[in-house]
């Protein structure tokens, strides 16, 4: 045991010698699809950042099976081509200490975006020298913040004295959705004329949500406010409002999370009371920042980046989003807001 961990460390030392200068190889283990409206964002804007910072990316998807990107980075690990000296991972569904065993017999650093895996993991993993040289600071938006700042946002607009409000979250597992859920249940839970009436999960789902929404607004008549966690399953509930003759963002306020080009339009339209975002940036700033390791050994601050806010369809960003222009967003939201190098 000894010896081998002596192996480990020399490996370690001899890797962490790259040059600055070196190219780096990066695979990112995409949990989504690549046509899906978020994690779709997430690659294009990280492929304009590979190719402003001269990284060589490869995008693995694994279309919401777990599972399945498991086996791929099994096969990436057992394949004969020359492995990447940089792997970035999304904990979904809690796949990432599996995916981090899989990873320990080799050098190469890995970065956590997005979904993080727990403190009391991170600190166990690091009491092993091999993890203290190759597990690397996650890069991970508040998602309890913003879950609260949408709900907050949501009954700001209500016009009413009291109101019920349902939550419709994405699954109970993923710790985005566990976070960005009980940040809008705290929130809500502290408002005297709120009452919550259900938490759901739709499963990240538009026709998920739509079911579940057609048969809620059946059950809660009265009902004034919806919190959703993701932007596909607010379009469900949007769907849902106009079968069941109401007019959202008038009869009921609907809030979501996400920037996608169909959610915009309908914030636009004011179908949509309140949109979150921005946390896309968050693959693209660990590009960023896994160039500037290799080339000093620490991370940018990157406090200025605003990986969530609740977003106005008058700002800046929100028309660099409605008009998908990558290559500015990647600029003024990610490298003008870090220190020069």
């Amino acid at each position: 045991m000894r010896l081998w961990c002596l192996t480990c460390l020399f490996i370690g030392i001899l890797f962490s010698a790259m040059p600055a200068w070196a190219k780096l190889d990066v695979a990112f283990f995409n949990p989504g699809a690549e046509a899906d409206s978020f994690w779709g964002d997430v690659d294009k804007l990280m492929w304009v950042a590979s190719a402003k910072l001269d990284i060589n990316l490869q995008i693995i998807h694994s279309d919401r099976n777990h599972f399945k990107m498991i086996s791929q980075l099994d096969s990436l690990l057992k394949s004969q081509q020359s492995l990447p000296n940089q792997v970035i991972l999304v904990n979904e569904k809690q796949s990432a200490l599996k995916m981090l065993q899989m990873l320990y017999h080799h050098p190469i650093y890995v970065q956590l975006i997005l979904n993080n895996i727990s403190v009391a993991e991170r600190e166990m993993l690091l009491q092993d020298p091999h993890w203290q040289t190759y597990l690397l600071p996650a890069i991970m938006p508040d998602n309890y913040a913003i879950g609260a700042e949408t709900a907050k946002a949501l009954l700001t607009g209500l016009d009413v004295k009291k109101a019920k409000v349902l939550l419709i979250s994405g699954d109970k597992s993923t710790p985005a959705s566990v976070l960005r859920t009980q940040g809008a249940n705290d929130y809500f839970f502290m408002q005297p004329n709120v009452t919550v009436t259900q938490t759901v999960y739709g499963q990240w789902s538009e026709d998920v949500a739509y079911g579940q929404a057609l048969t809620l607004l059946t059950r809660y008549p009265d009902l004034k406010l919806i919190w959703t966690a993701s932007d596909r399953m607010a379009m469900g509930v949007i769907k849902a409002l106009k079968e069941k003759g109401l007019n959202p963002g008038r009869d009921v306020l609907v809030s979501s999370v996400n920037t996608s080009a169909e959610i915009l339009r309908l914030r636009q339209e004011q179908q949509l009371s309140v949109l979150g975002g921005g946390h896309f940036l968050a693959g693209a700033l660990g590009l960023v920042q896994l160039q500037h390791y290799q080339a000093t050994g620490q991370y940018y601050p990157y406090d200025k980046v605003q990986l969530f806010s609740v977003l106005e369809p008058s700002s800046d960003f929100y028309r660099m989003l409605v008009a998908r222009d990558w290559s500015a967003i990647f600029q003024s939201q990610i490298l003008d807001k870090l220190p020069p190098q």
